[in-house]
């Protein structure tokens, strides 16, 4: 399942949120994913500065409060563009950073609820989307063993059983080398949820190997312009880069297969042309009591397999069984 991370990059912009959510249906993406949050409810000290870096290589110093306060989605947008996005048959969904975003979302009747890393340990947060009993999505970005089963906890004891967990870097963008996706089968091997995988690095190879390590979802930032201002849209992926990315994904599906202990279609000739038969050493007459040694395993398949033998040794032949034939039930006694 894949999500484009569209967030913040609407840079309050309806028209522009809707733009987004056609270039990232035209990639492929699952879904598409907003962030509702008021910057009055996070942002204690007003004074607090943010810096990033543009993709012209030009930083950017703002107030962190008013940055946030321009790029807060209005309530009115959400049904607006869960509708569209609903138009061109992709999920809608929103991380929810506080109690009054929660029954937004709610009363718009989202498949999930996604809580972002940085409110893994908002117990207030996640005590109250546990009472709307909808599937939650939750990052573990930035956290211990002990966050992680905390929050799991909440939501165990509130009766939820549909939940995912993503593992997640929170540093933006994050190294190759810092990705640590074999994290991913340590969490499914210790935790009894699904685990997807929010990418904060550049490329597409770490979520495409994180599919190999059973990452059943990928989130990953998707804007439409890289050169656009604000502060996400220099680490977040383009067009052309989510497409590469959503068929890497598609072709990694298809090498990995479905894990079953059988052999494939495509091997049924291979089964026949290639494994061995039984067949007689040399010429074997009629009436003989067949042993090891008058037998021999030869091309093409199709006859009794090796491991078969026992099914003819020590019987009778019912007629001349000439030398590289192949030797059947119907030919013993």
């Amino acid at each position: 399942f894949i999500i484009a991370e569209i967030g913040i990059n609407f840079d309050g912009s309806l028209e522009l949120a809707k733009n987004s959510i056609d270039s990232a249906v035209e990639c492929g993406a699952d879904a598409v994913k907003f962030q509702t949050f008021h910057a009055d409810e996070f942002v204690a000290n007003k004074n607090l500065k943010y810096t990033y870096t543009l993709a012209n290589g030009n930083k950017v110093t703002e107030s962190q409060y008013d940055m946030f306060k321009r790029l807060e989605l209005p309530h009115d947008w959400h049904k607006i563009l869960q509708s569209y996005a609903h138009s061109k048959g992709v999920m809608f969904l929103s991380s929810v950073a506080d109690k009054i975003a929660v029954d937004l979302l709610d009363s718009l009747d989202v498949p999930a609820f996604k809580l972002a890393s940085e409110d893994l340990i908002n117990v207030d947060l996640l005590e109250y989307v546990a009472t709307k009993k909808r599937p939650v999505i939750l990052s573990t970005g930035m956290a211990n063993v002990q966050e992680i089963e905390l929050a799991i906890e909440i939501f165990i004891s509130a009766g939820l059983k549909e939940l995912i967990l993503l593992h997640c870097i929170s540093s933006y963008p994050t190294p190759l080398n810092s990705c640590n996706l074999r994290k991913i089968s340590t969490m499914r091997n210790k935790y009894n949820f699904p685990i997807g995988f929010s990418d904060h690095s550049e490329g597409w190879e770490a979520a495409m190997l994180s599919i190999s390590l059973g990452s059943c979802l990928v989130e990953k930032h998707f804007t439409t312009n890289h050169y656009l201002n604000g502060p996400d849209h220099k680490m977040s992926m383009n067009p052309a880069q989510f497409k590469q990315l959503v068929n890497n994904i598609r072709m990694s599906e298809k090498i990995l297969g479905s894990g079953e202990l059988i052999y494939t279609e495509i091997e049924k000739k291979g089964r026949k042309d290639f494994r061995r038969s039984i067949v007689a050493k040399d010429d074997i007459e009629k009436g003989t009591i067949i042993s090891c040694n008058m037998l021999a395993y030869k091309r093409p398949g199709g006859g009794l397999k090796p491991y078969e033998r026992s099914l003819i040794l020590g019987k009778n032949t019912n007629r001349l069984i000439l030398k590289n034939e192949k030797i059947t039930l119907k030919d013993i006694l």
